[in-house]
């Protein structure tokens, strides 16, 4: 309960860190996508993305946490069925539990993954947040026109 409180204080913190006056800390979008999933597209203003990482993380944890359920259900059988002596289910399950000792382990690897992923992502993406996306001027033009047997891209200024 402490802890969740604590995590909570600090998450409030960061979300009030938005510089009112020049360019915004980068390193914090980086640390609210290690607090909870999403923090860092959140703190950018990218709801979206958060919501897709967001979903993205809570299904390779919940991959994870079923699959070291079935491990110790696995486990349990495999420990009944040595006290019994029954060879063959004794092979059977001590496969299961290597399987799905297998998949949890990839599923925390890959949700890992994702979390570096969503970190980096809100890290680049607090960088272009003050970058011009209006490219085009006034009076210039972009157009593209037949030339021989192809096509040609003209831009105009």
């Amino acid at each position: 309960m402490r802890r969740s409180v604590v995590l909570f204080l600090i998450s409030a913190l960061l979300f009030s860190l938005k510089a009112e006056i020049g360019e915004q800390n980068h390193k914090v979008p980086l640390f609210l996508s290690f607090i909870f999933p999403g923090g860092g597209q959140i703190y950018n203003g990218r709801y979206f993305k958060a919501g897709i990482y967001a979903a993205l993380e809570g299904v390779l944890i919940y991959g994870a946490v079923k699959q070291n359920q079935r491990m110790e259900d696995a486990k349990d059988d495999l420990k009944y069925f040595r006290n019994i002596g029954d060879f063959e289910k004794i092979n059977e399950y001590e496969y299961y539990v290597n399987t799905y000792t297998n998949e949890r382990n990839n599923f925390i690897w890959m949700s890992a993954a994702a979390v570096l992923l969503s970190a980096g992502d809100a890290f680049v993406d607090s960088h272009f947040k003050s970058f011009k996306r209006d490219v085009f001027r006034s009076g210039d033009e972009l157009s593209i026109i037949p030339a021989g047997a192809g096509l040609k891209l003209v831009y105009q200024w």
